[in-house]
């Protein structure tokens, strides 16, 4: 029986989706606890101190860039490594508490009003692109998928949605899980991950079709208040872990073929 190379290749990445099922993040997840950022990536997180103790709000783009909130101060810049550069960005803050990037533009929510905005890579000349859904705050939650638009999370409830870059709302679903934060896209399979400060250390996985995947604790995380999260977006699957996708995929189109 003859499969073609996009289906094997379909079935192939679905598998190893799965495999990651359970055993947290793909690609390292970096979280902002204002004061601390974490990386999460698998089963184990690992922290660093950040330079002020109110950043939450960042951006991931080959290097992290934070802002604080509600105008209390500077962001800064750090490596992927946790290390400041010295680099600080200056502003008026909102209600930002977490944020995201498309690799040109960085992006954020006010939580007080349910406004989206738009600012350059280094979190100035900002600019108001739209408000949610309801005309109100509540969400706090924010990610860019290269797909298209943006997600976001109700903090206010439980609800995370989908826009398009417009402001129209494409859909949505219920996770059943109040307050939630650190709303981040995982490039290495395009499904969403969070927390929440109900449960503090435990994170979800969904797809973006709204089935929960799976969910990871980390006893480390357990009281760290991680509001800010996202994954580098110009991350790319590791040598070893692209071989071994390569090599499911030959096996199975020669399987099939047999």
């Amino acid at each position: 029986m003859y499969v073609s190379l996009r289906t094997a290749m379909l079935a192939a990445v679905a598998l190893a989706s799965a495999h990651a099922l359970g055993q947290g993040p793909i690609s390292p997840l970096y979280l902002e606890a204002g004061g601390t950022m974490w990386v999460v990536q698998g089963t184990t997180a690992s922290s660093s101190n950040n330079v002020s103790s109110n950043e939450y709000n960042l951006a991931v783009d080959g290097d992290i860039r934070t802002t604080q909130y509600r105008g209390s101060g500077d962001g800064y810049q750090y490596g992927l490594n946790g290390v400041a550069t010295g680099t600080s960005y200056g502003g008026t803050w909102l209600g930002f508490f977490d944020g995201t990037t498309d690799g040109s533009s960085n992006y954020t929510l006010d939580y007080d009003t349910g406004n989206v905005w738009a600012f350059d890579r280094n979190w100035q000349n900002g600019s108001n692109l739209f408000q949610l859904s309801g005309g109100s705050g509540g969400y706090l939650g924010i990610t860019y998928d290269d797909a298209g638009g943006l997600w976001v999370s109700q903090w206010d409830g439980t609800n995370i949605q989908h826009y398009s870059m417009n402001g129209t709302l494409l859909g949505q679903f219920s996770t059943g899980i109040n307050d939630m934060t650190c709303l981040a896209l995982d490039p290495a399979n395009g499904t969403l991950w969070f927390g929440s400060q109900t449960v503090e250390g435990t994170f979800w996985n969904y797809s973006t079709s709204g089935t929960l995947l799976g969910s990871e604790s980390y006893s480390n995380l357990v009281g760290v208040n991680a509001l800010g999260g996202e994954f580098n977006v110009t991350a790319a699957p590791e040598p070893a872990s692209m071989a071994a996708l390569v090599g499911g995929i030959a096996l199975l189109v020669r399987r099939r073929r047999r």
